[in-house]
């Protein structure tokens, strides 16, 4: 068997408010048209989330801010660096690579990326870091007891990836296995749940660590001739890291992981939630479908989830830890038959509230709250992710 130990949720310094996020849409850096602006201003008005945390200091869009001294500035790279490397008769991209690369450069799209994925990726390895240390000292572990890691994110792109590196950052030594199970979006914490699970199953391991990990706001989309799809993820997404330890010691007031469950959506929906690389990074984009999709596919398998997960019909006796992926998800639930109830949703809409959608960490949020104030003895994690697919996943307390 497999249980929580415990859960720490981390998150950066800065943190953005509705009317400052406003603020910033309106700033000559973003060349958004008028009409695009009020459409945004109509959004966020409507939004229930009041801020989210963010490791980018957007003040500096409209404060006489020190460059050198802003948290988020790092330098960006030399366009005229790149060119030449692609020039260079040792470089492996020498030939008709060369010609794409000169391409590319031309229109700043390596210098692009290569900006957006180094200020990426520091920050991940910054909040990935401090959600971990914070759980290791929120449960006295003892690092030496920690056996496996099982890393999280969506965010940037790592060679070597995060459950190589944070392990060398926190020196643990008797490692036997670890995994980077990245690119699964909102639904990635259950995913590494259910490997953490089987892993402890197997007798692999007796204890392992979860990091989740995201920072969407340093993939903002500035260019007006992004449709309103791209520009959601803007409004929603903050950044945060938690952390969760799972162990095969049973106490009492744990809960324990039960195997978990997954419904995939029928037709072509892999565009609904995606990522693309465009001249300003990265492009996330959620479709209007999404929210319709999701409603049907949850409505024709709702019976056998409450069935097989939760071993209950009346909604009111499960803790309800649902991904605040935004407004409409969380309000596609109390239209289900039976339906879930804003008090069923409470940990989700405070966490939604304060702290915006972070991804894979999202969650972990959630059942942090949860744990601190549980009322109820089985609780059922949910959490759609790209493809599209939703994940489910209940919990017993022992």
């Amino acid at each position: 068997m497999a249980f929580i130990k415990g859960v720490f949720g981390a998150y950066p310094r800065n943190y953005i408010t509705k009317d400052e996020l406003m603020k910033l849409f309106e700033h000559k850096s973003f060349n958004y048209s008028q009409e695009k602006l009020q459409t945004i201003k109509k959004i966020i008005s409507s939004m229930n989330v009041q801020g989210r945390p963010t490791c980018v200091n957007f003040k500096q869009f409209w404060e006489d801010l020190d460059e050198d001294k802003c948290p988020c500035t790092i330098e960006r790279p030399s366009t005229d660096n790149l060119f030449r490397g692609a020039k260079d008769p040792f470089n492996p991209t020498l030939g008709e690579r060369a010609v794409i690369w000169e391409s590319a450069v031309k229109l700043k799209l390596i210098a692009s990326m290569v900006y957006f994925t180094y200020r990426t990726i520091a920050k991940i390895q910054d909040l990935a870091l401090k959600a971990a240390k914070g759980l290791l000292a929120k449960t006295k572990t003892n690092k030496a007891d920690l056996e496996c890691i099982i890393t999280n994110t969506s965010s940037g792109v790592m060679l070597p990836n995060l459950s190589t590196w944070l392990p060398q950052q926190l020196q643990l030594s008797n490692l036997k296995c670890n995994y980077s199970l990245d690119n699964t979006g909102c639904g990635g914490a259950i995913t590494c749940l259910d490997v953490a699970r089987s892993t402890i199953l197997s007798g692999r391991a007796r204890s392992v660590l979860v990091v989740t990990v995201d920072c969407s706001t340093t993939h903002m989309n500035t260019d007006d001739e992004i449709e309103m799809e791209g520009i959601l993820p803007n409004l929603l997404f903050g950044d945060g890291a938690g952390a969760v330890l799972i162990t095969d010691q049973k106490d009492e007031g744990l809960w324990e992981l039960n195997e978990p469950d997954c419904v995939l959506m029928d037709g072509e929906t892999s565009s609904f939630i995606n990522m693309r690389t465009k001249e300003n990074g990265y492009y996330l984009n959620l479709s209007k479908e999404l929210v319709p999709s999701l409603a049907t596919a949850l409505s024709q398998n709702w019976s056998r989830i409450l069935k097989n997960l939760t071993k209950t019909s009346n909604t009111d006796e499960v803790e309800w830890l649902v991904h605040p992926g935004g407004k409409a998800i969380l309000e596609t639930f109390t239209r289900l038959e039976p339906p879930l109830s804003h008090s069923n949703l409470r940990h989700s809409l405070k966490v939604m509230e304060e702290k915006g959608n972070l991804v894979s960490a999202t969650l972990l949020f959630v059942l942090e709250l949860m744990l601190s104030q549980p009322s109820k003895e089985v609780a059922c994690l949910i959490g759609p992710g790209p493809g599209v697919e939703v994940k489910f996943m209940s919990l017993n307390k022992v």
